[in-house]
């Protein structure tokens, strides 16, 4: 059995049909739904859709199982997850020939406006049962900025501080060593990544400065 969480309530609905759209605990339409999910991926099936958005019963187990580990484990936990986050981030989401063709043209902004525009295409997007990225932004100063929300976490459960410098060190060396990040630095970006909780309450943001990778 699958499971599709409510990100109103936290109610985990059982997926017996593609058509479940409304929370069976607090009737809130669910936004992470199979049709909503559609629009944005329309080459994908509803299978693929249970394995990329939906709660396995394995997970669930997992998830119990974790909760009697201690902190500090689960603070590993979700580095791990969070460095997973940072890798998606940018792989495959740069092609077109409207992107590539701008190179030709010296124009930056409008690469980072179009690159923007095209990972938004595909936004809200569940990365993982846990994480959700909302949106890319061109900001300006060459900044490029993601923005996740950790959809079953509250601040108040996390040392975002202990977290901030365990999962640096591997986002800097994400930025420096991805083939897909290479326009950004060769273009002297600082790329963002931007948290919120389930909530909206922003967790925080690492950024990398080009004096960061470029060492």
């Amino acid at each position: 059995m699958d499971y599709l969480k409510c990100n109103n309530c936290g109610h985990l609905n059982k997926v017996k049909t593609e058509y479940l759209t409304f929370c069976t605990d607090c009737n809130k339409k669910l936004d992470n739904n199979y049709s909503e999910w559609k629009n944005m991926n329309p080459e994908k099936t509803f299978e693929e859709f249970k394995k990329v958005v939906c709660i396995s019963e394995e997970d669930i187990n997992n998830a119990k199982s974790q909760k009697k580990k201690t902190n500090k484990k689960g603070l590993k936990y979700y580095i791990g997850l969070i460095i997973s986050i940072v890798i998606f981030s940018v792989a495959g989401k740069f092609g077109g020939e409207a992107i590539y063709g701008l190179f030709n043209n010296n124009n930056f902004d409008k690469v980072m406006m179009a690159a923007a525009s095209e990972i938004n295409a595909s936004c809200p997007f569940m990365v993982d049962s846990e994480t959700r990225l909302d949106n890319s932004i061109a900001l300006p100063k060459n900044v490029f900025q993601y923005n996740y929300t950790l959809v079953n976490l509250l601040k108040e459960t996390l040392d975002t501080e202990s977290l901030i410098d365990q999962i640096e060190p591997s986002i800097i060396n994400h930025v420096k060593t991805n083939p897909d990040m290479k326009f950004l630095r060769d273009n002297n970006a600082t790329i963002n990544y931007y948290y919120e909780d389930k909530e909206g309450v922003y967790l925080f943001t690492v950024s990398v400065t080009p004096d960061q990778y470029e060492e």
